[in-house]
């Protein structure tokens, strides 16, 4: 099966992909921001989930970490 240059389709071994993101322009290390960085890693860790058997964890079924949920 030919594979779409854009990449759309099945993986083929070998593949994988890569997501970059930078989380910056915070003026001071605020409370609130370890609260968003861990946000950013449930929400990578329940995409994973959802590629890999089809079922995340997307809000509101997330895991709450504190009272800003």
């Amino acid at each position: 099966m030919d594979r779409d240059p854009r990449g759309v389709g099945p993986p083929r071994d070998g593949d994988f992909t890569v997501v970059l993101f930078a989380h910056e322009g915070w003026k001071e290390p605020v409370e609130f921001l370890h609260h968003c960085s861990t946000k950013w890693a449930l929400f990578l860790m329940s995409l994973k989930s959802k590629v890999e058997t089809g079922t995340g964890a997307p809000d509101p079924r997330d895991v709450k970490i504190d009272n800003w949920n």
